[in-house]
């Protein structure tokens, strides 16, 4: 698909309860973009109808548009940056409607900060004020426009990769109640019915929510402040503070007074002025709190007695369990080999862009020990192929299905010129996987040909780490957002398809 006549639709990277993100290109600058794209399911899903599901599509709908807005105003650089805004199509020709709108944005490959500590655990103090201070920069801009963020989280925290560095982003604005609730797209006033069930709609997470959110009380800059301490406890100790299974049997307490808050900061271990100021901005009354993002910032610096990083350098990768001596071992480029003899040579193709013929792939080798790893940029598919002992050429397609982000990537691998069959199984024309594994490639006489082995490898902040030869091997991002290890045999290439 493409939009506005200049950004192209890659992939689907990311999908929640008010809009799918997508990977695209901006054809006209030549670079990466994401576009986020408001779901119309919203009101779809409930029936145009009902009165409930208008308020929430109505309410979400105001909350996408305000939010493009919001960023459009705010220059800071650990602000996500807008670029673009617009709408689809009518999906009724004819129609005065437009279709679902979308903002286009800078596209951050770093992370975020939920999945960072996820895999490496709690931070050390100077990074975590690193990172604290970037948000409270772009939180004090964002206040003194009267926009107040209401969702920080350590999802909505991304990074950029820039010269060796990670740059925070503050990410996923959202806009008080009282702004969501006064008018509808045209303008108008919502109806008091309309605008009653709009303001029970939830634009916020709970866990990270404050005190008047929580009970609808009026909203300032001292809520966001609230999130943001505590965005430090998590970062400083990787816990949630109000992490409960049934987090709303802790509402009435969270908004009544701190008794619950100092007791699970002392439960963490916060004790002495650094727990002084995590509880001071973090009251339940938002008027006794501390005032300000950067003010939080200084304090809690002060009681760490620490200096933030000049910069935040990209996080480094743990090993797995399984392998707990090994570290991820680079590459080295080296040139490619003379042709391999019968039986071993491997042949790569991938589509043509806007062809159905196919193309040498895009490739560069190098050497990890003894096994040559050849990276080869895809867009969704490619084919390789081998010369048998008896000089019969073998094919295979091996192309990565589009899918939601968090849920398990897919490949289907095809047999073009023979059939696969997974150990013990019948053989099949094709087979659709989402887990590391392998399958014998047979003729149509059942005979074997060879094997082909596929590993999806493990995400870390610094790329993917696959298992080679029981050794851990680091696919860089730079090589690809996605890659996916390939060994084909007879032959001892490992190929990794890479995608951008």
């Amino acid at each position: 698909m493409r939009l506005l006549d200049r950004y192209t639709i890659l992939d689907r990277i990311g999908s929640g309860g008010m809009a799918t993100i997508y990977r695209a290109t901006d054809d006209r600058l030549d670079r990466v973009v994401c576009i986020k794209l408001l779901r119309t399911t919203l009101i779809e899903g409930s029936g145009s109808n009902n009165t409930g599901g208008r308020a929430v599509f109505q309410a979400t709908y105001s909350h996408f548009l305000q939010e493009a807005l919001a960023l459009s105003r705010l220059q800071h650089p650990n602000t996500l940056r807008i670029y673009d805004f617009g709408y689809l199509e009518p999906s009724t020709p004819g129609s005065s409607e437009p279709g679902a709108p979308f903002h286009v944005s800078e596209y951050l490959d770093g992370g975020n900060l939920e999945t960072h500590l996820r895999l490496r655990g709690a931070l050390p103090a100077d990074e975590t004020l690193g990172i604290l201070e970037s948000i409270s920069g772009a939180l004090a801009e964002a206040h003194e426009h009267g926009i107040i963020h209401r969702d920080i989280k350590p999802s909505n925290i991304l990074f950029a990769r820039v010269r060796g560095s990670l740059v925070t982003k503050l990410a996923d604005f959202g806009i008080a109640h009282s702004d969501l609730k006064k008018r509808d797209r045209e303008g108008a006033q919502v109806p008091a019915d309309l605008s009653e069930a709009v303001s029970t709609v939830a634009l916020f997470s709970p866990r990270w929510a404050a005190p008047e959110q929580l009970c609808g009380s009026p909203e300032g800059p001292r809520t966001d402040v609230y999130a943001l301490g505590l965005l430090a406890v998590f970062m400083l100790t990787g816990r949630v503070v109000f992490g409960d299974e049934d987090v709303r049997a802790t509402f009435n307490d969270r908004v009544r007074g701190d008794t619950l808050l100092n007791a699970r900061l002392a439960q963490i271990g916060f004790g002495g002025e650094v727990g002084n100021v995590l509880s001071h901005s973090m009251r339940a009354r938002s008027d006794e709190r501390i005032a300000s993002a950067p003010e939080l910032f200084e304090r809690l610096r002060e009681a760490l007695d620490v200096r933030p990083p000049t910069n935040i350098a990209p996080f480094p990768i743990e090993p797995s369990a399984s392998h707990p001596a090994s570290q991820p071992s680079a590459v080295r480029p080296v040139a490619p080999p003379p042709s391999a003899p019968q039986g071993v040579a491997l042949a790569l193709e991938v589509e043509a862009s806007g062809s159905n013929g196919a193309q040498p792939a895009p490739e560069h080798v190098a050497q990890y020990g003894e096994r040559r790893v050849r990276f080869v940029q895809v867009h969704e598919r490619l084919d390789l192929s081998f010369v048998d002992v008896e000089g019969v050429p073998v094919r295979v397609r091996v192309t990565i299905l589009p899918g939601a982000a968090g849920a398990a990537q897919k490949l289907n691998v095809k047999g073009l010129t023979c059939f696969v069959a997974r150990r013990g199984q019948r053989p099949t024309p094709a087979l659709t996987v989402d887990a590391d594994g392998s399958a014998d490639l047979v003729s149509s006489t059942v005979q074997p040909l060879g094997e082909l082995t596929w590993s999806f490898g493990q995400a870390t902040p610094e790329g993917r780490v696959f298992v080679v030869d029981g050794r851990h091997l680091l696919v860089p991002y730079s090589e690809g957002q996605l890659a996916i290890a390939l060994m084909l045999s007879p032959g001892n290439d490992l190929v990794v398809m890479c995608r951008r």
